[in-house]
Formats: C-alpha cells, sequence, structure tokens
C-alpha cells in the first residue's frame, strides 16, 4: 500500500482543512464556500492507496436533453484544455457535471507541498467552472473566462471583506494595472 488513510488524513489536517471521515471507505469529505457558491467535495484513496482523487458532489446537473447540452459540453472541454490538473466530467447517464483532480501515487506517499498544491489549483477551478457552467445552463449563453480585473472589482464592491484583505485586493488590482506606487509591496501575486 503506498498511502494509508490515517497518513492522508494527517497530510490534509497540516493543510488546514476540517473535514469528516467516511467510516466504511477510504474518503474524506469537506465543504468550501467561493465567490460564486459553497461545494462539498470528496478526497478518495483507491487502488490500495495508489491512486487519490479530490471529486465535487452535487455539482451541477445537465441531462442529455437540456437545451443548452451543446455550449455545456463546448465549455466543459474548453475548461479541460486549459487546466492541467483539475477536469470537468459529464456523466451521460444521469446528466451529473463533476469536477476532479488525480493523482497517481504508486509506491509514493503524498507530500505536504503536493496536498496544498492540488487544493490551491482545485477550489479556484471549481468555484469559477460553477459561475460559468450555471450562468450557462440558466441562460444558454456563455459568459465566458471571467477576468482578474473583474473578480477584483466584485470583490472591492463587496463589504463583507476585513478591512486586512480589503486592502490586499486593492493592491493586487493596482498591481494588475500597473499603478503601483513607492514603497507598496509589489510581489503580490495572488491571495
Amino acid at each position: 500500500m503506498a498511502m494509508t488513510l490515517t497518513e492522508l488524513q494527517d497530510v490534509v489536517k497540516k493543510g488546514g482543512l476540517k473535514f469528516f471521515v467516511d467510516p466504511e471507505r477510504p474518503k474524506l469529505m469537506f465543504g468550501a464556500a467561493g465567490l460564486n457558491g459553497s461545494y462539498q467535495c470528496i478526497i478518495s484513496l483507491e487502488v490500495d492507496g495508489q491512486f487519490l482523487q479530490i471529486r465535487s458532489l452535487n455539482f451541477l446537473a445537465c441531462p442529455a436533453d437540456h437545451p443548452h447540452l451543446l455550449t455545456i459540453l463546448k465549455i466543459i472541454g474548453e475548461i479541460n484544455f486549459q487546466k492541467r490538473l483539475v477536469k470537468i466530467g459529464w456523466d451521460p447517464s444521469d446528466g451529473e457535471i463533476m469536477v476532479y483532480a488525480d493523482l497517481w501515487l504508486m509506491d509514493n506517499k503524498l507530500t505536504q507541498q503536493q496536498w496544498d498544491r492540488m487544493l490551491e489549483n482545485y477550489l479556484p477551478a471549481v468555484d469559477f467552472a460553477y459561475r460559468r457552467l450555471k450562468q450557462t445552463l440558466d441562460t444558454g449563453q456563455d459568459p465566458g473566462e471571467e477576468k482578474p480585473e473583474d473578480v477584483i472589482d466584485r470583490l472591492l464592491g463587496g463589504s463583507s471583506l476585513p478591512p486586512a484583505l480589503r486592502d490586499l485586493v486593492g493592491k493586487l488590482k493596482k498591481k494588475l494595472a500597473g499603478e503601483t506606487g513607492a514603497g507598496e509591496e509589489e510581489d503580490i501575486t495572488s491571495l
């Protein structure tokens, strides 16, 4: 066995994620909230601990007879082409749309750095894909990928950000616009 469920729990805990343990299978369940929704996900350890997957639960559904199916499948294909780790799948039998990330561990253990990077890639991909796919399901019109400056404007427009985070978002906006002034941190690339 490459990795045990106990070892996986240790790595996930050190990353700061709170989760539930499935009492019957080697799976962990967690929830996350983003800018566009709240999500439930499962982390599963399969093939005797050689394979790891993060997968969404109840993400979206688009039945085979949905009028916007072709547009949805085009978006899924485009996102899958752009992303390296995170993929979106569509199950034609029930219309389920899921987001997942796979990692073959084989005879190795998952490192903390690998886990942290997986989660850093997975959660934003889930959140931004949700906005785009949900709007397309509802309207038939693909809003396209959201630009970073639009996300920042949306964050700054809301009143729920703590002051320290609002300041960081403001600095990031200035940096993206090329407006950083003397004495301001210029190494901000993400939050």
